[in-house]
């Protein structure tokens, strides 16, 4: 497990929207990850929050569409 498994998860899903569409079920952290764990992606949540908050570093107004849209939407809690 890795930030770096987190940043290349997050290229990829980035540019592919069939890969976004395997996660439109995922209501929670653990099927976020197990989702993830099936695609060959390995990563804790707090490494994802990391990298997220790395690459989001002077980011003041965020799109509603893409991969940060469905991010927001999971109950991270």
């Amino acid at each position: 497990m890795s930030t770096k498994g987190a940043g290349e998860f997050l290229e990829a899903v980035s540019q592919d929207e069939t890969l976004r569409e395997k996660f439109s079920e995922v209501t929670n952290p653990q099927e976020f990850l197990n989702v993830c764990e099936q695609l060959g992606y390995r990563f804790t949540t707090e490494e994802l929050r990391d990298i997220v908050k790395e690459r989001s570093q002077g980011i003041f107004v965020r799109r509603n569409t893409g991969v940060w849209k469905w991010l927001r939407s999971v109950n991270w809690v």
